[in-house]
């Protein structure tokens, strides 16, 4: 390889960092020199084989030592990083006053070489300028590095440890053992006397300059980073289990003060050792546990955690039987025991004896649901308390030849057995009892109701029509007494029938009666099961568990509800399965109505998916069987759920879809972010429908919190316009990675940077006025002035009072000079949105369309991997 020698001498300064000319558009640094004793990098890109970068700087007397001559000898190296075909030429370097290079001995380099190195003795009280250009017509991005010539440990000084490493390498080449590129002081190859000359020529040269570091306050912990210790929010805990946080990336702080951690909204003494930071044990109650903390790691960052965990210390002894001879089931069954509150919630096992218990259930309704092969099923509910849960585990009973789905016919075809079973007219709306006489006061359990009980007789005004003569038939399935009681349909589907529908609602007077949320918590059951396909589809659930938002109060109903199954189109066995139950006594009625259920032959199935490559949304959709017959048309909706009756509005998009459309796949039809943007109250999906049953929803977009971001802190106009962001981009989720510090925060954060035991509190002072710009420097000043003449013992033991003196100062200078993440949340709201989860198509879609609704958006994903955005309230 040629070796190359450029001397420049031009009068010493001390270096700024230097910036490209219009030539060049500077990409962030991409080789990490950590460790060298590189204190300056600055990136550039020539274009074109034409292009020349002009760099013009200066050396401010406060960055650099010189040596005994009164200068500082620099050196320059151009070199280009990987993926770059740039061949860099000469370094050029002239006064800025002058037109004629000062230049010493240099060797153009050779095609297919990467770096350029020259030295210059530089002056204060002069402006300089480099000149930068390729070789061989060659184009491509660099990196300008600057080093202290003569500094071979890196340490950014010049001294006698130096000139004693160099000395021990004397006749070293490139490529031997203990080479360094550093004693090398003119990268010629070989290191040698001359070098030595150099480097002591420039003895005593020094610079505070350093390459820059991201503010660790700004650095990002990983996913999960701050997580429950042997706790799980997704099962029964026992409510003798420690509670406890650990985390992953960084360390607790010892001194916890400021923070809070809580167990349903006790404050709980903690301790901070091996990686956690405890509660101890014996500290959950026997059902929900809310458990929040927020506390700082070592570097001062803050840390925010809220779970919900559910304990207990019942047993749930399960017995599972079949349901003809009533005998224990002994090939394999799978057995799932969930809270009925949030079936999220569950423990399950298998058993091939038909008996198995699940322990720390916690005292409230669960339901048990057991599986096996050939798609039996069976389904039981109550309180946890109930000594034995005996399953039923139910096959396919012979399907009835009575073509009786709508009712029309009565109870024919349906297995009613002793279940009190009544079919009524059908009544579309909220249940109404007016003009059918008075209704009898609400009897009440043994406990008194937690809600205020709601005037009888339901709510709002009768449908129209409702005493017209019906001829639309519900059933309506009914409690007797504390237990359950059941219902059931078995039937043939017709050819090209290519699934099954169920429409239902659940109606409890626990409701009315002002029972939510207690330990009468009435549940219901309905599944659709397919012999010939093997699927099912059940829907379990509970007053508790469907939320009281989920009921209209005046008369306990839901509204009507779906459940839908794929079937075997060459003919199918379905079995329709119903139960309603009276948990913990048998007081207060509860029902499940079913309007009908319905064989779909729809042709035209939609379906919606975000598309992060143009934004906004992809909709496809298949025609099955046979080519359409007549036209349609999929409509795109905003929705509250995912099935047809949750459209809210008019329609976003019409797609229509001609008559012959050929049976397959179809699309996509884009549906761009801007018809995306402000969903109405109420909105959680996005659905394509191209009839009642042919129904595509997807999920809304959404916004998730990291384990440094504050939920509380941020503005819900905030959020609408990261979401719409979201949606503009096709990117379905996003998380807020950090959010606006406190000036108590922040003057924690920093007192601890500059007490940090690993180095000196004059080192970190350095470091720390390095790192921040003239307010934050002016904080730092304050704790200077504030421990002066103190030890570190001293200082932490008056760490109260410093902190306060630097808090003070925060504010003084204004939170949001000192750094962009300190500001007053209902002022300034300051967020940072992960930037992995984008590419290099959708980020600028995000960035374009989040601009125009918050106040600043600043690119860090180069430094912090973030968007951050800031709006002012």
């Amino acid at each position: 390889m040629k070796k190359r020698y450029l001397a420049v001498l031009v009068p010493l300064v001390l270096a700024v960092p230097l910036g490209p000319t219009a030539a060049s558009a500077a990409p962030a640094v991409t080789v990490d020199r950590t460790g060298t004793p590189a204190f300056a990098v600055n990136p550039g890109e020539l274009r074109t084989a034409e292009a020349q970068d002009r760099l013009v700087f200066s050396l401010p007397g406060t960055d650099y030592t010189p040596n005994a001559h009164g200068d500082v000898l620099v050196g320059f190296s151009v070199e280009a990083p990987a993926g770059s075909g740039l061949n860099p030429g000469i370094i050029r370097v002239r006064k800025t006053t002058e037109t004629t290079d000062i230049l010493g001995a240099h060797t153009i380099n050779s095609p297919g070489e990467a770096s350029d190195y020259g030295l210059a003795t530089l002056c204060t009280g002069i402006n300089y300028e480099i000149q930068i250009k390729g070789n061989f017509g060659t184009t491509g991005g660099y990196e300008l590095v600057k080093t202290l010539v003569g500094d071979a440990n890196g340490d950014f000084v010049v001294d006698a440890a130096d000139l004693s490493a160099i000395a021990g390498l004397h006749g070293k080449h490139t490529g031997d053992p203990g080479y360094s590129p550093w004693a090398d002081t003119d990268r010629n190859g070989v290191i040698d006397s001359a070098d030595s000359t150099r480097a002591n020529r420039n003895l005593g040269a020094a610079t505070s300059l350093r390459l820059a570091s991201d503010n660790p306050l700004d650095q990002v912990l990983p996913d999960g980073a701050l997580a429950l210790a042997g706790l799980s929010a997704s099962a029964f805990n026992p409510t003798s289990a420690e509670v406890a946080y650990t985390l992953t990336g960084a360390a607790f702080d010892a001194d916890q003060s400021g923070g809070s951690f809580t167990v349903n909204g006790a404050s709980v003494p903690t301790t901070v050792a091996a990686g956690k930071i405890s509660a101890g044990t014996n500290r959950l109650v026997s059902g929900k546990n809310v458990i929040s903390f927020k506390g700082y790691d070592t570097v001062g960052r803050p840390l925010y955690r809220t779970d919900t965990v559910w304990a207990g210390s019942t047993t749930v002894n399960v017995r599972v039987v079949d349901d003809v001879t009533k005998q224990p089931v002994t090939d394999p069954v799978t057995v799932r025991v969930s809270l009925s509150d949030n079936q999220s919630v569950y423990t399950e096992a298998t058993t091939t004896t038909g008996v198995l218990a699940i322990p720390n259930v916690s005292a409230r309704t669960v339901l048990v649901k057991a599986t096996a092969s050939g798609n039996r099923l069976g389904v039981l509910g109550d309180f946890s308390s109930r000594p034995q849960f005996v399953v039923e585990l139910h096959g396919f009973k012979a399907p009835s030849p009575v073509k009786n789905n709508d009712f029309s016919q009565g109870t024919a075809g349906w297995n009613t057995g002793s279940a009190p079973v009544q079919v009524k007219d059908h009544v579309e709306g909220i249940p109404y009892f007016a003009g059918l006489g008075a209704p009898p006061a609400l009897p009440q359990h043994a406990q008194p109701p937690l809600m205020t009980p709601a005037a009888q007789g339901g709510t709002g005004q009768p449908p129209a029509g409702l005493m017209d003569p019906v001829v639309d038939k519900d059933l309506t399935l009914g409690t007797s007494g504390q237990g359950e009681q059941s219902v059931s349909r078995a039937f043939t589907t017709d050819p090209d029938v290519v699934a099954v529908k169920i429409r239902f609602r659940f109606i409890t007077s626990e409701v009315p009666g002002g029972y939510f949320g207690s330990e009468y918590n009435d549940y219901y059951r309905v599944s659709i099961r397919s012999q010939q396909g093997g699927d099912s589809t059940v829907e379990t659930n509970s007053m508790n568990g469907l939320g009281l938002g989920a009921f209209d109060y005046g008369s306990g109903a839901t509204q009507w509800r779906e459940l839908k199954l794929k079937v075997d189109k060459k003919g199918d066995t379905i079995q329709v399965d119903l139960g309603v139950a009276n948990v913990a006594d048998g007081i207060l009625d509860s029902q499940v109505v079913v309007d009908f259920v319905e064989e779909i032959k729809d042709q035209v199935e939609p379906r919606l998916a975000w598309n992060n490559t143009q934004g906004g949304l992809d909709l496809r959709f298949e025609v099955k069987d046979h080519d359409l017959e007549q036209a349609g048309t999929i409509d795109v909706y905003w929705a509250s759920g995912t099935g047809y009756d949750n459209r809210i509005g008019a329609a976003l998009l019409s797609h229509p879809v001609p008559a012959g459309t050929t049976v397959g796949q179809h699309g996509p039809v884009r549906v761009a972010g801007n018809l995306l943007q402000n969903p109405p109250a109420g909105a959680t999906h996005l659905i394509a429908a191209s009839s009642r049953n042919q129904v595509g929803a997807i999920a809304d977009v959404t916004v998730g919190f990291g384990a440094q971001a504050n939920q509380a802190s941020v503005d819900g106009r905030m959020i609408t316009a990261i979401k719409n962001g979201l949606r503009a981009a096709g990117q379905p989720t996003a998380t807020i990675t950090s959010t606006a510090r406190t000036p108590a925060d922040q003057a924690r954060a920093m007192f601890n940077n500059l007490v940090n035991p690993a180095r000196t509190v004059a080192q970190n002072t350095a470091n720390q006025l390095a790192l921040y710009q003239a307010p934050g420097r002016a904080v730092v000043n304050r704790f200077t002035t504030a421990t002066a003449g103190m030890t570190l013992a001293q200082i932490n033991a008056n760490a109260a009072t410093v902190r306060a003196a630097m808090e003070a100062e925060i504010v003084a200078q204004g939170p949001s000079n000192v750094s962009r993440h300190c500001a007053d949340p209902a002022v300034l709201n300051v967020v940072d949105v992960g930037a992995g989860v984008f590419n290099a198509t959708n980020g600028p879609l995000f960035v374009a369309s989040v601009t125009g609704q918050v106040t600043r958006v600043l690119d860090e994903r180069a430094t912090n991997s973030c968007y951050h955005l800031e709006l002012q309230l």
